[in-house]
């Protein structure tokens, strides 16, 4: 299973981190008791589900199935597993 989060453009431009390292260095620790399960359970995001049904068509064509696509706990992670 791949996990990874989805980030706008226009946020990610704002971020030094993530632009010239491709991680997060900077930020805080997330709000404690957090409703991990509003993220889990909801549906995606629009724009984030037109996405995912992009990348699962694409990868459809190429031969590699996806098992699973929907959200992570964190807000704004998501996952797909390929089959292969």
């Amino acid at each position: 299973e791949q996990e990874f989060f989805v980030v706008r453009a226009d946020l990610y431009k704002k971020r030094p981190d993530l632009v010239h390292c491709g991680r997060t260095l900077i930020g805080r620790l997330p709000a404690r008791n957090q409703q991990g399960e509003l993220n889990y359970f909801a549906p995606p995001p629009t724009s984030v589900q037109t996405l995912l049904e992009r990348v699962q068509a694409e990868m459809l064509r190429v031969g590699v199935p996806m098992a699973v696509l929907h959200n992570e706990v964190a807000p704004g992670q998501h996952e797909m597993s390929p089959v292969y």
